[in-house]
């Protein structure tokens, strides 16, 4: 009886977070978990150089999550760097670009710029996909999934293999 009670006390102060918490940050780490796999499921016209640069634009709340990618190897041995940019920054470095909904408002801004380079782009704001990103992970009856544009993506020659967009919950632009 005594050692569950220990066990019960030093759990305490993970349990004062709450549930609501807890569940944030098991969505922030699957969401980062998606971009990950993302990125090695989709293939540049030319491949990326060294590190692989994967952008943030402006401060997420996924950003704690984010910066575990760091150094992580993806296609074929790269290493991934978290760069933080702005919407004025030149982006031509950046091989993915995540956009969160808190930063939807440069949009219209970096769209022009976007339909001419092979960046990967990512959000989890609802409709964006349709405005012209290419993944769009959304939350529905408390699942985790996404939407591809792959009109978008092909604009710009990048591809995605069949496996990842038969997981997708839709996808436009297919021929």
């Amino acid at each position: 009886m005594r050692r569950p009670l220990l066990t019960l006390l030093a759990l305490l102060p993970l349990l004062g977070t709450g549930p609501m918490a807890h569940a944030q940050v098991d969505e922030r780490a699957m969401k980062a978990a998606y971009l990950y796999n993302f990125i090695q499921f989709a293939q540049w016209p030319v491949a990326p150089d060294e590190p692989f640069r994967l952008c943030v634009l402006g401060q997420t709340p996924l950003d704690a999550q984010l910066e575990k990618l760091a150094g992580k190897t993806v296609l074929n041995g790269l290493h991934i760097a978290v760069v933080h940019v702005t919407a004025q920054d030149a982006l031509g470095k950046c091989h993915a670009l995540y956009l969160d909904d808190s930063q939807r408002r440069w949009l219209p801004e970096l769209l022009p710029r976007l339909e001419q380079a092979p960046i990967l782009t990512i959000t989890d704001g609802d409709g964006l996909a349709e405005q012209g990103l290419m993944i769009e992970i959304q939350k529905r009856d408390l699942k985790l999934g996404f939407e591809v544009n792959l009109a978008m993506a092909r604009k710009v020659r990048i591809d995605f293999s069949p496996r990842m967009l038969k997981m997708a919950t839709f996808v436009t632009g297919a021929r």
